[in-house]
């Protein structure tokens, strides 16, 4: 029985040197250090693959608001295609000067709500109009609620407990 033992540990020590980490079919994935490496040594000063062009402005004020996710044209594109056609805008430059005009100008009797990190909710009773704008006066959404000063109330009340935080 202890020879038989023996055997297989020789056999298993075998084993292992003779793996001697040789070629592969199968390129090894670096080490994480050596990938940060790797990288610094290749990567520019500044990364232009993530940066984003300047926020083209609208009378001094940022087109769009951006996001993570996307640029502030392509949030301007994406709440144009959505809710251009209930503003009768014409293009994506007319919804956009519609929607500055709304968030910067509000009309009389327009109700806001400033958030904690400088937003402004706007609603106007008599168009059914809401609209969110960044503290610079970049529009973040403007629609026409479904259900109209309900989608207010709510909000309002959003509002409310969010600065019970």
């Amino acid at each position: 029985m202890r020879s038989v033992g023996a055997l297989a540990a020789g056999a298993s020590l075998f084993i292992l040197v003779a793996c001697d980490n040789g070629p592969s079919a199968v390129t090894p994935a670096p080490s994480a250090g050596e990938a940060a490496q790797d990288a610094s040594a290749t990567a520019p000063a500044a990364s232009t693959a993530t940066a984003r062009a300047p926020v083209p402005q609208v009378d001094g004020r940022p087109l769009w608001s951006e996001t993570q996710r996307y640029s502030a044209q392509e949030n301007a594109e994406r709440a144009y295609a959505r809710n251009g056609e209930a503003f009768g805008a014409t293009d994506l430059d007319d919804f956009v000067r519609k929607a500055h005009a709304f968030v910067n100008d509000p009309p009389a009797g327009a109700e806001t709500i400033r958030r904690g990190n400088g937003d402004t909710l706007i609603y106007d009773p008599d168009a059914n109009i809401f609209a969110v704008a960044t503290a610079q006066g970049a529009p973040r959404t403007m629609f026409k609620p479904d259900n109209g000063a309900a989608y207010w109330e709510e909000q309002k009340a959003r509002e409310a407990t969010r600065g019970d935080d």
